[in-house]
């Protein structure tokens, strides 16, 4: 993340020492200088300051170098599309360092969104909307923070018995595709649809994501998908699961309640 960087870039290209711009955002110098240093990072209202204040976008601010692109914008034209392909290879097109739509409480902390089932068609439309991620639930959770998180309803059986239809998923944002590690849960928005799968990473080798089930029961129903990085819309790690069910472990279960019957049946034999 070129962060600090950038913040340090932007500041003295604006002709601000750290005192002035602290003074203009009412942010402590002290927190300024750790934010330039890259000892602490700003909330995501912070964030917003420091991009409406330079002019620039949250993606650039957090994702680009500036200062290499400045210097960029003075060379030739044949090098100036040389370094934009290099930046369209580093992260796929489509694909940002944050997400589009963040819901921060009054404080400025980030707040989890809840995508239902009933919501996903409307979310693949619309994970980008204002209006519509206005619509869904929000809320917060203890020991979930210096991140950005989202929960996400689970449909179907295709990672049972590890993760079962109607769990909750609450997935933590992967900020570059790369960063993805293999048979780990995720929760992958693509143009395809919203999955919740083992991903398998091979972007270095083959260009490409293998999304696998856990199911075994029903294999045959959820073959192993293949997907480009430019379908990818956003990435979740999984980071938590919240489920309402209790079911008996079957096995053990049948397994006493033969054992009790035999008993009984002892019992009552000599009884006789």
């Amino acid at each position: 993340m070129y962060l600090p960087n950038n913040l340090k870039f932007l500041r003295k290209k604006s002709g601000k020492t750290q005192d002035g711009l602290s003074s203009e955002l009412n942010i402590g110098r002290t927190t300024i200088a750790n934010y330039e240093a890259g000892i602490s990072e700003p909330n995501v209202e912070t964030l917003r300051s420091f991009a409406k204040y330079f002019g620039v976008s949250l993606d650039d601010l957090l994702s680009k170098n500036m200062e290499q692109v400045k210097e960029d914008d003075d060379s030739s034209n044949e090098k100036d599309l040389m370094l934009r392909g290099a930046f369209s290879k580093k992260e796929p097109a489509g694909y940002s360092a944050i997400p589009k739509i963040i819901a921060v409480d009054k404080e400025g902390n980030d707040n989890i969104i809840y995508v239902p089932v009933k919501a996903r068609a409307g979310y693949l439309l619309g994970y980008g909307d204002a209006e519509f991620m206005e619509t869904l639930p929000t809320f917060r959770l203890p020991g979930l923070s210096n991140s950005t998180y989202r929960m996400f309803e689970v449909e179907g059986p295709s990672m049972a018995p590890n993760v079962l239809h109607g769990d909750r998923i609450i997935g933590e944002w992967v900020d570059k595709l790369e960063d993805i590690r293999d048979n780990r849960v995720y929760v992958v928005v693509h143009k395809g649809g919203i999955a919740v799968k083992r991903v398998v990473n091979r972007l270095k080798e083959r260009g490409k994501l293998y999304l696998k089930s856990d199911t075994i029961a029903h294999r045959h129903e959820f073959p192993t998908l293949e997907i480009s990085p430019e379908d990818v819309q956003e990435v979740w790690y999984g980071r938590m699961k919240i489920s309402s069910d209790f079911s008996e472990p079957a096995e053990v279960y049948h397994r006493l309640a033969d054992l009790e019957m035999d008993v009984m049946e002892m019992k009552r034999m000599l009884g006789r």
